[in-house]
């Protein structure tokens, strides 16, 4: 009985899936990843000034600093972001990833991130960190299934946000073979 039911789930989340292309940062998509980010920050936290300073000017605090923003299109709409930070050359920092409501539960925060992943493989990255409140439940389920496990003892990143209560990291090496192929980790 809990294999049949199972099985059903399994067929009717893939039912509610999209397909999303999924595209590096441009400077026309500025507003979208101000936009999504203000919507799940206002209604979950505050917009901190840190959160202003970084939505405001995406360019100079991330794409500068050898960082990637990376959006969720579906049919020429961004629906979804995040960003990838790197730290330094082992490690990068997962960040700002949301999706608007509407399309939540979809596919496309799991694409987002699979891309986020592969990028940091390209880099050479060892270890993805990611920061996170206990209040965000389905983000935080959507970590742990793609790898990320929490951290528990010595934090190895500061995060500068009140909201954080969660430290998840994500080790390349401990990626599957059948992972290997999608990820680029050859």
């Amino acid at each position: 009985m809990k294999k049949q039911r199972y099985l059903k789930n399994k067929q009717r989340s893939k039912k509610n899936q999209i397909t999303v292309e999924i595209v590096e940062y441009k400077p026309e998509y500025k507003i979208h990843y101000k936009n999504l980010n203000y919507e799940w920050l206002e209604k979950y936290f505050e917009i901190e000034s840190i959160d202003e300073k970084i939505l405001s000017n995406p360019e100079k605090e991330i794409i500068e600093k050898n960082g990637f923003i990376f959006f969720a299109l579906f049919k020429g709409e961004a629906i979804g972001t995040c960003t990838l930070i790197r730290h330094d050359d082992v490690n990068c920092e997962l960040s700002k990833m949301c999706v608007t409501e509407q399309y939540q539960g979809k596919g496309a925060g799991e694409q987002l991130i699979d891309e986020a992943i592969s990028k940091a493989c390209q880099l050479g990255t060892e270890k993805i960190f990611l920061c996170t409140n206990r209040k965000l439940t389905a983000a935080f389920n959507l970590y742990r299934k793609k790898g990320f496990k929490v951290i528990r003892g010595p934090i190895p990143l500061h995060s500068p946000y009140k909201r954080e209560s969660i430290y998840m990291c994500f080790n390349v090496h401990d990626v599957s073979e059948e992972d290997q192929e999608k990820f680029s980790i050859l």
